[in-house]
């Protein structure tokens, strides 16, 4: 027999969201969707990216819907024009370091 359980909280939680680039795409929408319920459900919702360009990206990232940071952006994109994938490793390396380090207590940390 299955049990069922509930999970019940009785305060908001803080929860961080990690993304690489925060563009526009399927990703990125359904990183928003997600930290926008958590959201009107009463959590603190951050989200932090190595790579959020004003100039392309959804609305609600520059609005003031959502609260993004972006850390780990020192660090190029690429090198020569190659090394795509490690750099995008090493960039997100440095963004969870930084909230690891230097942002606070997180109930919850969610890295796409």
């Amino acid at each position: 027999m299955e049990e069922e359980v509930e999970f019940a909280y009785n305060e908001p939680l803080r929860i961080a969201f990690l993304h690489p680039d925060l563009g526009i795409g399927g990703a990125e929408q359904l990183i928003i969707n997600f930290a926008i319920a958590l959201k009107k459900e009463g959590h603190t919702v951050r989200i932090y990216t190595p790579h959020h360009d004003h100039s392309h990206c959804f609305k609600e990232t520059v609005d003031g819907s959502l609260d993004v940071h972006v850390h780990g952006s020192l660090f190029p994109a690429t090198i020569f024009g190659k090394f795509t994938a490690f750099c995008a490793m090493v960039r997100m390396t440095l963004c969870a370091l930084w909230v690891i380090l230097y942002s606070g207590h997180w109930d919850v940390i969610v890295v796409d």
